[in-house]
């Protein structure tokens, strides 16, 4: 069964037939965008069969306005009116507790974003890709060291082994903190700016 993810306070959750019927599309449209923003950080919550029970709303309408193919039919959630399709239209104070937690969380994701605490999947995996080819280079090098440690083995023995060997793993070592932390200093890449914002 899938891991159960945490999405978030209730008033800001809401069911993929909610979306759907929010923004007027099919309710198969919404689970395959689901599944999609899946991998690209978004929390939802399943049930006891796996299946996604309920979706954290914020995050949807952010990731989507992130990774959307504008020349796409659907239509871009409903931002000046956000307000969950859960709401009972006869309850003003529950409408506006669920709106005032939506908001919150969308101007928390976007300040995160903005001041670099929010990681997007994408790019931590190709920094996981670059600090596992970084380790890798340094330990291939290895095999160069073999006179060096065939040397000590005829000189001192055991004991000649282990104490070039442990001059080689602290050189290593450091190697490959040096590399690491280069990455690590390494300017992020800036977000791409909403084509709507640029306007």
């Amino acid at each position: 069964m899938p891991p159960q993810v945490d999405a978030g306070p209730q008033a800001v959750t809401a069911s993929i037939t909610e979306i759907a019927a929010r923004d007027g599309i099919s309710k198969q449209a919404v689970s395959k965008k689901v599944k999609d923003l899946i991998e690209h950080g978004l929390a939802v919550e399943r049930n006891a069969r796996g299946h996604i029970a309920r979706v954290n709303l914020p995050q949807y309408d952010y990731l989507r306005g992130r990774h959307d193919d504008p020349s796409k039919a659907q239509r871009p959630a409903p931002i000046d009116d956000p307000t969950p399709p859960t709401v009972d239209p006869d309850s003003y104070d529950e409408a506006l507790r669920k709106r005032t937690w939506y908001e919150a969380e969308r101007k928390r994701l976007e300040l995160e974003e903005k001041i670099g605490e929010l990681i997007r999947v994408d790019q931590l995996a190709v920094a996981v890709d670059e600090c596992g080819a970084e380790i890798v280079a340094t330990v291939r090098r290895l095999q160069t060291e073999a006179d060096t440690i065939s040397a000590a083995v005829t000189r001192d023995g055991a004991h000649g082994l282990r104490v070039v060997l442990k001059q080689i793993e602290n050189r290593m070592l450091g190697e490959i903190a040096t590399s690491l932390d280069a990455l690590a200093r390494r300017a992020p890449e800036k977000p791409a700016e909403d084509s709507s914002s640029a306007e």
